[in-house]
Parts: structure tokens; C-alpha cells; sequence
């Protein structure tokens, strides 16, 4: 699993993840923000290693692979 960096900030009296220069959602407590960015860091872990999954998969290829689903 890749490992994804973040980082908590406060700001204007809340806290706020920082992944990749994205900032998330302001939270009250900076619990709330840890567990949260531990959740996105977890997804974005898991969308990157499906992607290179995929890449691995279907190597040669000439389209790119795509991550989303469809609804």
C-alpha cells in the first residue's frame, strides 16, 4: 500500500488536513481532523495502488486506466 503524507493545521480556531496541497474541511478538534485525514490518507492509498493494478494489468496498452466507477 502506497504511503500517503498528510499534515494538520488550525486555523480560524479549527483544524484542517493537508494532503498533496489539498486542504480538507475545517474540524473542531484536532482528533476529529487526525482521524479524518487517516481516512482520506487510507482511501487515496488504495485508489493509487488500484491504479497501478490496473496499469500492471493491462500493460501494453494504448488507453489509459481510469480509477473511477461507474454509477
Amino acid at each position: 500500500m502506497a504511503d500517503i503524507g498528510y499534515y494538520l493545521i488550525e486555523e480560524n480556531g479549527g483544524w484542517r488536513y493537508v494532503i498533496d496541497s489539498e486542504r480538507s474541511a475545517a474540524f473542531s478538534s484536532r482528533q476529529e481532523a487526525e482521524d479524518a485525514a487517516r481516512s482520506a490518507a487510507m482511501r487515496r492509498s488504495e485508489r493509487e495502488d488500484q491504479l497501478e493494478e490496473g496499469l500492471e494489468d493491462t500493460f501494453p496498452a494504448s488507453d489509459p486506466v481510469s480509477v473511477t466507477r461507474p454509477r
